[in-house]
Parts: C-alpha cells; sequence; structure tokens
C-alpha cells in the first residue's frame, strides 16, 4: 500500500523518469547484494571442505558499502553492498610467534633425541656399562694380589684390562659414527633449505602477479596458503623471521642473514667448519654469496649442531680425558713394577722420527720432564740384581724467530741415542734403534733379565720416558679411540708388573695399581680415577634431564601458541554453517527485493 502512494506521488510530480532511474538502482543494489551472498556462500562452502585440510587458512569475505548516489536535490542515496576481497584470516605476529616457538621446539627436541642415544650408548647402571668394566678391571688386580704367583689372576687382569679398552673404544667408534651420520642430516638439510626458500620465492612471484593493481582486500589464497606452509615447514630447519611488503612479498631473514627478498633467493651450501677434538670434521651450512656461516640460533639444524659439537663432541672430549688420565695416572706406576719374569728383549712402542732430537721436540704420546728411570739387570744364576740410573734433562725448546736469516738454535735436552747409549754401556745389555725409531733392548746371554724399577729416590719413573717411549706400559694410545692393551702383557701374562722390589719380588706394585680406585688426585678435583669418570656420566645425565625438561616446555608453550593461532585462522564448522546459512538469508531477502521492484516498474510502465 505505501509503494502505490509513492507511485502516485511521483506520477502527480511528474517524477516518473526519476522514478524509473531510482528503481533500476535498487535493482541494481539487490545484484550487488545476491552476489556478494553467492561469493559469501562459496567462501563458506570453502572453508567447510578444508575444515581438516593441513596448513589451510580460514578465508573471509570482506564487503563494504558501495559509494552513495547525490539526487539533484542534494538528497544522498546509499547504493547498497559491494565485495572488496576475499582475504586469509590470521594474526601475523602470532604466526612469527608460532614459527618461533617451532624453531625452539625441533632445536630442543633433536637434542633430546640424540641424549637419549646416548644414554642408550653408555647403557649406564647396567652391568654392561663402563662403569661395570671399570670396576670389574681393578677387582682382578685386587686377585692379582690374593695369588701373586698365580699366571692366571694376571691374566685374567690383562683380560679385562682388554675389555676395558675394548668398551672405551667402542663408545668412542660409536659417538664418531654416530657424529659422521649427523654431518650427513646436515648436508640433507642444505637441500631442504634451498628448495622452500626456491618455493617461497616462487611464490613470491606469483603472489604479486596475481594480487597486482587490485583492491587491497584481493588476495592469491591459495598461493599464500602453501607460503605459509612452506614458512611452516622452514621454521623447523631453521629459525627464521619474515616481513610482508604492500605488493605481498615476504622478506625472509634466518639471524642476520637474508635468504630471499625482492625477488632474489640466496642459497646455502655446505663447507668444512672446523674439525672436533676427537678428528671429526664438522660440516656446517654457508650463505653461497656472502660465504658467512648460516647464522642458526634455534630450529632442527641448531639441534645436529649442538648433538654433534655438544653432546657427542662434549662427552667425547671427556672420555678422551677420562683415557689419558688412566693410562697416564696407571702407566706412571705400573713403568716401574716387575713381574714374575723379567724381558730378555724389549722394543719400545712409540716411534721416533729423529734420534738426534732432544725428546721433548718429538710429538710424544705423554709429556716428559726432568728425571730419569732405572733399569734392573737381574742374573738368574747368580740371583743378584743390579740398579741402573738413566738420568733424562729436559730443556725448553729455543724460540726460534721466523723472520731472522741465521740458522735456528740447536735444542738441547736428552735424545734417544743418548738413551741408547746409556743402557749398551750397562754390562749384559745392548741397545739399538730400528729403522722405524723404536729402541730395542736385547740381553746378552741366556742368564741375564732386565726390568724396571723406581728412580734413586724410590719414586716411579719421575722422567715419565717409559710412558712417553712406550716401554714396560701396561696400555697402550692415549685417547678413547685408540687405547689399547700392552701386546707384550696379552701374550706373556708373567710380565704383569705387580712388583716393585724386583723380578717376583712382592705385589707391592699391584698395591699401588689397586688403590687407584680410591686415590684422591689433586689434578682430577681431588677425585679418584674411579670418581672421576662417575662423575663424567652424572654430568652427562643431568645436562641430559636439563635438555628433556626445555623440550617438554618448549612443547607445552608452542602448542599453547598454535591453539591460539588455530582458533583464528582454523576453520569452526558451526561458525561456518551458520554464515551460510545466513547469506543463504540475504540471498532470499533481496531475491523477494527483487520481485518487488519487478512488480513496481510493471506497475509504472502500465501506468
Amino acid at each position: 500500500m505505501e509503494y502505490q502512494t509513492w507511485f502516485e506521488s511521483a506520477r502527480t510530480t511528474n517524477h516518473e523518469p526519476r522514478t524509473t532511474m531510482l528503481l533500476f538502482d535498487s535493482l541494481h543494489m539487490a545484484a550487488n547484494a545476491m552476489n556478494a551472498s553467492q561469493i559469501g556462500m562459496q567462501v563458506a562452502g570453502q572453508n567447510l571442505n578444508n575444515a581438516n585440510t593441513p596448513g589451510y587458512i580460514r578465508e573471509q569475505l570482506v564487503l563494504e558499502t558501495s559509494t552513495p548516489r547525490k539526487l539533484g536535490n542534494g538528497t544522498v542515496l546509499g547504493t547498497g553492498v559491494q565485495v572488496q576481497g576475499v582475504v586469509q584470516v590470521l594474526d601475523r605476529f602470532l604466526e612469527e610467534r608460532v614459527r618461533s616457538a617451532t624453531s625452539d621446539l625441533y632445536g630442543s627436541a633433536m637434542q633430546e633425541k640424540y641424549y637419549t642415544e646416548l644414554e642408550t650408548m653408555l647403557n649406564e647402571l647396567t652391568e654392561y656399562d663402563l662403569s661395570t668394566s671399570i670396576d670389574e678391571f681393578f677387582n682382578s688386580i685386587d686377585n692379582v694380589l690374593n695369588q701373586p704367583e698365580n699366571t692366571s689372576f694376571r691374566e685374567m687382569a690383562a683380560t679385562q684390562g682388554e675389555k676395558l679398552t675394548q668398551d672405551i673404544n667402542k663408545i668412542a667408534t660409536s659417538i664418531i659414527t654416530r657424529q659422521l651420520e649427523i654431518n650427513e642430516d646436515v648436508l640433507k638439510t642444505a637441500d631442504d633449505i634451498n628448495r622452500l626458500t626456491k618455493e617461497i620465492d616462487e611464490l613470491n612471484k606469483d603472489i604479486v602477479r596475481i594480487e597486482a593493481g587490485r583492491s587491497l582486500g584481493t588476495q592469491a589464497l591459495g598461493l599464500r596458503d602453501r607460503r605459509e606452509a612452506a614458512l611452516e615447514e622452514l621454521s623447523q630447519i631453521i629459525n627464521i623471521k619474515s616481513t610482508e611488503d604492500e605488493s605481498g612479498a615476504v622478506t625472509l631473514y634466518c639471524g642476520s642473514d637474508i635468504l630471499v627478498a625482492n625477488g632474489i633467493r640466496y642459497e646455502v651450501d655446505v663447507r668444512d667448519g672446523g674439525i672436533t677434538q676427537n678428528g671429526v670434521i664438522k660440516t656446517e651450512l654457508f650463505v653461497k654469496h656472502t660465504g658467512n656461516r648460516l647464522d642458526v640460533r634455534s630450529g632442527a639444524l641448531y639441534g645436529m649442531y649442538e648433538g654433534r659439537d655438544t653432546i657427542y663432541g662434549g662427552y667425547a672430549d671427556q672420555l678422551d680425558n677420562f683415557t689419558y688420565q688412566l693410562v697416564s695416572k696407571f702407566n706412571a706406576m705400573y713403568t716401574s713394577g716387575q713381574g714374575l719374569t723379567g724381558y730378555t728383549e724389549l722394543t719400545a712402542l712409540t716411534e721416533i722420527s729423529d734420534s738426534t732430537q732432544p725428546l721433548n721436540a718429538e710429538n710424544l704420546p705423554f709429556a716428559i720432564e726432568n728425571g730419569g728411570f732405572t733399569i734392573q739387570v737381574y742374573n738368574k744364576q747368580t740371583k743378584v740384581t743390579v740398579d741402573h740410573f738413566i738420568p733424562i734433562q729436559v730443556e725448553p725448546l729455543p724460540t726460534v724467530d721466523p723472520f731472522s736469516l741465521n740458522p735456528p738454535p740447536k735444542a738441547n735436552g736428552t735424545t734417544l741415542e743418548d738413551i741408547r747409549k746409556a743402557i749398551s754401556d750397562i754390562d749384559g745389555l745392548t741397545a739399538s734403534i730400528n729403522s722405524s725409531g723404536q729402541l730395542q733392548i736385547k740381553s746378552e746371554g741366556g742368564n741375564i733379565e732386565f726390568a724396571f724399577g723406581p728412580d734413586s729416590l724410590g719414586s716411579n719413573d719421575s722422567s715419565g720416558v717409559l710412558a712417553a717411549l712406550g716401554i714396560n706400559t701396561f696400555f697402550t694410545g692415549n685417547r678413547a679411540a685408540t687405547v689399547n692393551i700392552n701386546p707384550t702383557v696379552l701374550s706373556d701374562s708373567s710380565k704383569f708388573a705387580a712388583s716393585l722390589g724386583g723380578v717376583g719380588h712382592d705385589s707391592d706394585n699391584g698395591v699401588r695399581l689397586a688403590g687407584m680406585v680410591t686415590a684422591q688426585e689433586p689434578d682430577l678435583g681431588n677425585r679418584s680415577i674411579v670418581e672421576y669418570y662417575r662423575g663424567i656420566v652424572s654430568e652427562t645425565m643431568l645436562a641430559a634431564g636439563t635438555v628433556k625438561a626445555t623440550a617438554a616446555s618448549n612443547s607445552l608453550y608452542q602448542d599453547s601458541l598454535v591453539t591460539q593461532r588455530d582458533a583464528i585462522r582454523g576453520v569452526n564448522i558451526d561458525e561456518e554453517t551458520i554464515a551460510m546459512m545466513t547469506y543463504q538469508r540475504m540471498f532470499q531477502a533481496n531475491s523477494k527485493f527483487v520481485s518487488m521492484i519487478d512488480e513496481m516498474l510493471r506497475t509504472l510502465i502500465n501506468m
């Protein structure tokens, strides 16, 4: 009824042309509203269809009021609604926080994985761990003390010592193997990073091309979804930060390094990053165009670095130090002892490159100092033992001026040749140096045997030269990967040096060796060698517990951020269903509006 009144008023005032124009404007306004309703329903349907699609970001229709019209009489009329565009629903600041938390999570999770592997490798607190091997070795020496004349107990000590070194070797080899495997993982990571940065760079270009010149509300939604997924995957590997410019392209950073910017991608490549103390070359990633080491501070790659260099590498360093301490301290006492039988011939294990050079100028496995050692010559027929003291002099090596034209000053100190001469001057013994640079000692005559004893003051070899040259030692090598048992002891257990007063005389040296279990060493922090190793294990387990707690905390934090993010960008089926119904009602209402306008136009035409 009110529409008829409106038309009558328009007709009587001769406004038929204006009336027609207004009706057509209303029809256009309804068409825009129906178009918006259809797009809205399509967007809601798209969201519903992808509710469970990984990486999908909820889309939202952006509507705005269309530009109003001003009539001739000054009246301003609205022209309805228009579609500005379809956009992703996300919080970019929150997305950055999620990616940062993801990097932290993957970095700590990777470290947790390596600590778990190391704990399995050590088998600590089981009957197969290294602590048990150490205890069994020193227990076997106690058994020698109970029956020093029984060679089977000495053989057992040598066997237990060999088992201990094999267990140390096994751990050291396993660690090196795992470090090399991590290097391979780092190599694969470089390919993954380059693949993802290439994908992001290409998506940048496609997004800029599609969105260029369009309304700010219009986005290349599928491409943006793929780019967000690529950024999230990359954040699992390395720490990243991204910024988006007005064109829609993102600039990508890793720490202080730019990986993608302005249509340019900077690749990473693999180079040697130095060498670990246990001899493993470190594979690391560098930015090609700068040559700088990739500024990695979190992510799986950072976890790999930490696993190889700190977790495995740190334990390997400590195991090497323990091995060095065990070998040096045990051999320091052992070399001054005697077995049930003496030697008739003996070859040093260490090769000397120049027998005329002072010994401290050589790369010896153990340091030597001023002092000396004793050779005991035993006559089996007369039962007489004669001690001969061999002094060792060590002088500081002269400083060489690399810019001087004068010949370098000659170093002073005892040489291997000096030791050979001193031994050859002893009645009943002769010494030589073979082609490999090893000292060889032989007895003259079938009744002569020789052994080694304390110095003139009754102390161990005060110079340390016997251990350094590998003479009358129990252990060989000085690192976890190379430690072993002197083959002479393994082949003839009667040579196990348990005596201190002469060949087969007593078991005093065995008492000293067995006492290492409880002997407090100042350079080990007033701990025994056994306590020292257990301290290493305790530190490792404590560090593992800390990393596991950090990983758990990072997981909870990242989960909470993901929950917040998904509440924004995730699809809520109930909300989308309501939105679809709303757009449907909007479409139906505007359909009725069109019907009314059509009826009004027909009425106007028929007048």
